[in-house]
């Protein structure tokens, strides 16, 4: 009887109730069979009826014994089951469902957004696009030929269809941005490219990396100068490597300040402090794009000497048609 009472409170506490009743039943089973063999003691004390009704407790207590001992093993197994059916309750279902939803907003979010980035380029160049025209109708041929250099130029500047372009494209750039720049200063200085071959306009840079050094070249360099200024962008290859060089007669910088910047360039820092007013952030960035894409043993360094100019050395390797694949995916 202890034995049951015991499993019972047990299977109670665990809320196994089909276990309980079981238990239940077998424990009035225990109770009559002990007060059959009572009652048959008192009234047939001299047959065997009394040892039948003891006996058959006495086994069903062993049966509650042997249940209680594997009480753990089942306790266990009803767990794990009870688990098993957890994992398809509604609140799983509703925690996903949510989930899913989060992630439908998200994605609708960034469609969004890409749109709204499509759309404003478009605005910008139909707009140029007007001005031009207008300016034709008028006879304006100096603004038309601006406004059709300036939509060229945010064309490259905005696209990303490509992170790889030929030198060739990024010299052309180069040269709207300075016919651009020329109706800021006048004719304060002059630019020449030089390309040691043909050959060498078939490799590929990375996009928009001769823009900022020869922004950097014009304002802190040659705005600050009362001479004529002279712009110089050099392209040399070796065998394996490719040397772009961007010069200036400008004012130059101190050996501090060189070191300096050697020392940004090859720690790779994006530390945005700002020389002569301006953020050095984009030639720093033109620069960690470099060494990401090709290698540490690449990117940018300084040459310069105070009062005499600036040279701006990019050293990337050769990228042609064949292993501009190979590079595309890390830009």
């Amino acid at each position: 009887m202890f034995f049951s009472c015991l499993v019972c409170a047990l299977s109670e506490a665990k809320g196994m109730m089909k276990y309980m009743k079981m238990v239940v039943v077998l424990s009035w089973i225990e109770i009559l069979l002990i007060g059959g063999g009572i009652l048959c003691g008192f009234l047939i004390p001299a047959s065997f009826v009394p040892v039948f009704f003891f006996g058959g407790a006495f086994l069903l207590a062993v049966f509650l014994l042997i249940l209680l001992y594997h009480q753990k093993n089942i306790m266990k197994f009803l767990i794990m089951e009870n688990k098993k059916k957890n994992t398809g309750k509604p609140q799983s279902v509703y925690w996903e469902e949510d989930e899913s939803r989060k992630l439908e907003v998200m994605k609708k979010r960034v469609e969004l957004y890409t749109l709204q980035s499509q759309i404003n380029p478009h605005f910008l160049y139909n707009t140029l696009d007007s001005i031009r025209g207008r300016a034709l109708l008028d006879g304006n041929r100096e603004i038309a030929s601006m406004t059709e250099v300036l939509s060229r130029f945010f064309r490259y500047c905005i696209s990303y269809e490509e992170s790889l372009v030929k030198i060739r494209e990024e010299i052309s750039h180069i040269r709207d941005y300075y016919y651009i720049q020329k109706y800021r200063f006048e004719d304060r200085f002059d630019m020449e490219i030089e390309v040691e071959s043909q050959e060498i306009y078939e490799y590929y840079v990375p996009r928009m990396t001769l823009q900022p050094l020869v922004e950097n070249a014009m304002i802190h360099g040659l705005e600050k100068v009362n001479r004529k200024g002279l712009l110089k962008i050099r392209c040399i290859a070796t065998e394996k490597k490719v040397v772009l060089t961007v010069s200036d007669n400008g004012v130059g910088m101190d050996a501090e300040e060189l070191t300096r910047l050697n020392r940004q360039m090859e720690g790779m820092l994006l530390s945005g402090k700002k020389r002569g007013g301006h953020s050095g952030i984009a030639v720093s960035n033109v620069n960690a794009r470099i060494k990401l894409t090709f290698g540490e043993e690449y990117g940018i360094r300084y040459r310069s000497m105070e009062n005499a100019g600036t040279d701006v050395e990019v050293l990337i390797p050769v990228v042609d048609d064949f292993v501009r694949v190979r590079y595309e995916d890390r830009i």
